[in-house]
């Protein structure tokens, strides 16, 4: 579970963030969407505790452990290291059954022995995504993870995401500039306004899991759309 209260975010005179109140509960997949500049990265950081600098209340799960998955891949993992080296980065002992499954299910294992020059963007994205799922964390924080990669390997991505998560079901956390990635994967959308972001309004999303691609096309999934787009 996290719960934030009354959270107030500043760089020196500028405020960012104002008056941030929400809670998400344990196995949630929330979005987080707003225009450029409302704060949704500087609201993943504080809430990963990556920034400490704040006002207010930012609560966790006892014992939270998280994983980051970025918007450029290159970020997320070491070049002059193989998929395998990536996965143990910081724990040699990992269950290497586990580890087999994770990449099988991602299409990932027979590229384990492989440097990231070789995987392309979509593949080294599931690298990010295989490493988070595969270290248990229960928060596992994506901001703008489809953003570079084209429409198709960005659906194979969602794809493989949604299929880990319904295996593994952790806390879900997610920075989106497009609505049909934030309704797909999302049981609430939290759409802050321009700077200092503040909540507009949080839609909960009741779509069926687990979610076909196809879902786009349906009325249901536009209805959403819509109710979400009147809030930006």
């Amino acid at each position: 579970m996290l719960r934030v209260k009354n959270l107030v975010k500043k760089y020196s005179d500028l405020k960012v963030l104002d008056n941030i109140n929400f809670r998400i509960d344990d196995g949630e997949v929330v979005s987080i969407i707003g225009p450029n500049g409302s704060g949704k990265t500087t609201l993943l950081n504080l809430i990963s505790g990556l920034d400490k600098d704040f006002s207010g209340v930012i609560n966790h799960t006892t014992n939270a452990k998280f994983g980051f998955v970025f918007q450029n891949s290159d970020d997320s993992v070491l070049p002059w290291k193989t998929v395998i080296e990536n996965i143990h980065l910081h724990d040699k002992n990992l269950d290497k059954k586990r580890i087999s499954k994770i990449l099988r299910e991602t299409n990932l294992w027979k590229f384990r022995n492989k440097y990231p020059y070789q995987l392309s963007g979509g593949m080294k994205q599931l690298l990010a995504i295989s490493r988070a799922f595969i270290h248990e964390c229960n928060f596992i924080i994506l901001d703008e993870p489809f953003s570079s990669l084209d429409c198709q390997m960005a659906s194979l991505v969602r794809q493989k995401l949604m299929q880990l998560y319904e295996s593994e079901k952790p806390t879900v956390i997610i920075v989106s500039h497009n609505l049909d990635d934030a309704i797909l994967l999302s049981d609430r959308i939290v759409v802050l306004s321009n700077r200092p972001g503040k909540i507009k309004g949080v839609v909960n999303i009741g779509l069926q899991r687990p979610r076909m691609e196809s879902a786009v096309l349906s009325n249901e999934f536009l209805d959403y759309k819509r109710e979400v787009a009147k809030l930006i």
